[in-house]
């Protein structure tokens, strides 16, 4: 899936690779090691530039916030499709 957003203030298109909603922790037991740990969610993805064409430098700018800002979107953007 693309959807179009900014780096840098830059406009480009985010391609997500991979995404997986992760786990919550499970007990599984009464003892004190009965329990999984949870598993985080997984958001593989890359940066391409307005032609949809790979774009490595704006991927080095990325930040951490854009990190999550970019799933936010991803999720946003996914939940909309989903309920048009």
């Amino acid at each position: 899936m693309k959807f179009p957003t900014r780096v840098a203030g830059i406009p480009c298109q985010c391609e997500v690779l991979a995404y997986s909603e992760g786990t919550p922790m499970r007990i599984t037991g009464w003892g004190f090691g009965d329990a999984e740990p949870p598993e985080p969610p997984e958001f593989e993805y890359q940066i391409l530039d307005q032609r949809g064409r790979p774009a490595a430098w704006l991927e080095r700018k990325l930040s951490d916030d854009d990190d999550e800002r970019l799933e936010s979107e991803f999720l946003a953007t996914r939940d909309w499709l989903e309920t048009a």
